[in-house]
């Protein structure tokens, strides 16, 4: 690993020169965090949720309504009198009434005085649905959190391929130029140049496709961050996970989502409660101011041709009978209850065994670091000694491309356990949720 340091400080210098700021894992999160369109949305869905909190909650304050009407009338509305009234005004059946103008105001204060329950229930279920918008925008950022890290684990695996095969690239190089010499000088076998050859022009489009595996690694995780980025860090082994208990413990306390599901069926038990209370009395005060005139002739009435009249009222309506309007509700509300309970049952025990899944996961990526650092070091021993061997005239140019293949895949291998021990981690940490901490 101490060779592909280096080729890891040049791929820096070339992301630099290609506008990518080089970022820390946290920085990178961070950008994915604020420019992720699904965090965006969960946070318009809890301002939605508090304008409903806030309608809710309007119930309890008086209304104030001003209604007003000016109009003209083209033609005066008419009253038909019966024929024994029609001789008292000289035969005539129909009397116009009003005048040419009429003019209408009022000033209408409601307050609820009782509800049965209507209000409290309303605001409860309002602010239980809040609650759970609130958590789920925390899931969606665990989520995306999850999603950064994968992507920026993604582009260190891509780039230390990229640097294996840069390594595996040069040293083929190497072995096909002894090959060759070797060749000219009738110490190595036609076919050992051959093979030299062969695996030098497998090598070349190995570095092209890493390169372009590295170049796309860094496209998506420009995605996930919102801006060109590049990884300021290298692979390194994730630190071991707690003990599964103290994990499981964190988890029902803190995940995001469970902590969701309980505001979802507190929201839900509040809505039966609503729907219950649609049974009950509503008990209403109100007052009443009114103008109104007629007059004929000026746009605007004279003295005495409008009036005043103001009224008070307590109402009460009591429901009798609705086409069981109230029962459906009630039913489906209930239904809606069990719902959600079923679902926060089913999510925890989900829950439980991802935690325990990713807990797992890691312990075997750990695991397998430690065979994977010993494969490295036996391979690059044994690279050494075919070197030395070659070199001193009792080895082979094929015994050297055998060494080297096996310490190319060896590398491989080794990079591939730390990038499957970092995703593990990431995981375990989703699964914990509330981007605790799984140490």
């Amino acid at each position: 690993m101490k060779r592909i340091l280096p080729l890891v400080a040049l791929l820096s210098l070339a992301a630099l020169a290609r506008g990518q700021t080089p970022v820390g894992l946290e920085e990178a999160v961070k950008l994915a965090l604020a420019s992720d369109e699904t965090v965006q949305q969960a946070r318009e869905t809890v301002a939605a949720a508090e304008a409903q909190v806030v309608a809710a909650r309007s119930g309890r304050l008086p209304t104030l309504d001003l209604a007003g009407e000016y109009a003209a009338n083209l033609k005066k509305p008419v009253m038909f009198l019966p024929p024994a009234f029609a001789a008292g005004f000289g035969g005539a059946n129909k009397i116009e009434m009003g005048g040419d103008y009429e003019l209408a105001g009022a000033l209408t204060a409601r307050v609820n005085v009782w509800t049965a329950g209507r209000l409290s229930s309303a605001e409860g279920a309002a602010r239980g649905y809040l609650d759970a918008a609130r958590y789920r925008e925390t899931a969606v950022r665990d989520y995306v959190r999850y999603a950064a890290t994968a992507a920026y684990f993604d582009v260190l695996l891509a780039r230390a391929e990229l640097a294996n095969a840069g390594l595996a690239l040069a040293e083929t190089e190497e072995a096909a130029r002894l090959a060759r010499l070797g060749l000219d000088q009738g110490s190595v076998s036609r076919f050992d140049g051959l093979r030299a050859e062969v695996e030098l022009a497998n090598h070349r489009p190995r570095v092209v496709l890493a390169r372009n595996r590295a170049d796309l690694a860094l496209l998506a995780l420009a995605r996930v961050c919102g801006a060109a980025v590049t990884p300021a860090d290298t692979l390194s082994q994730a630190t071991p996970p707690a003990p599964v208990e103290i994990l499981l413990e964190r988890m029902r306390a803190s995940s995001p989502e469970l902590k969701a599901l309980a505001a979802m069926v507190v929201a839900r038990e509040r809505q039966v409660g609503l729907e219950e209370a649609g049974r009950g009395p509503v008990v209403q005060l109100s007052g009443n101011y009114a103008v109104q005139g007629q007059w004929d002739d000026d746009l605007m009435p004279g003295s005495g041709e409008t009036a005043g009249s103001s009224q008070v009222a307590l109402a009460v309506q009591v429901p009798i009978f609705d086409g069981l309007r109230a029962k459906a509700g009630i039913d489906g509300a209930r239904a809606e209850l069990r719902i959600a309970r079923i679902e926060q049952s089913r999510v925890l025990q989900d829950r439980e065994l991802a935690v325990r899944q990713a807990a797992l996961s890691l312990q075997n990526a750990l695991a397998a670091l430690d065979g994977a650092r010993e494969t490295v070091r036996l391979a690059q021993e044994t690279y050494r000694l075919a070197a030395v061997r070659l070199e001193s005239g009792v080895g082979t140019p094929l015994e050297r491309l055998d060494a080297e293949l096996a310490l190319s895949t060896a590398r491989a291998h080794l990079a591939s356990a730390l990038h499957a021990s970092n995703l593990a981690r990431a995981a375990l940490e989703l699964a914990v949720g509330d981007g605790g901490t799984a140490s």
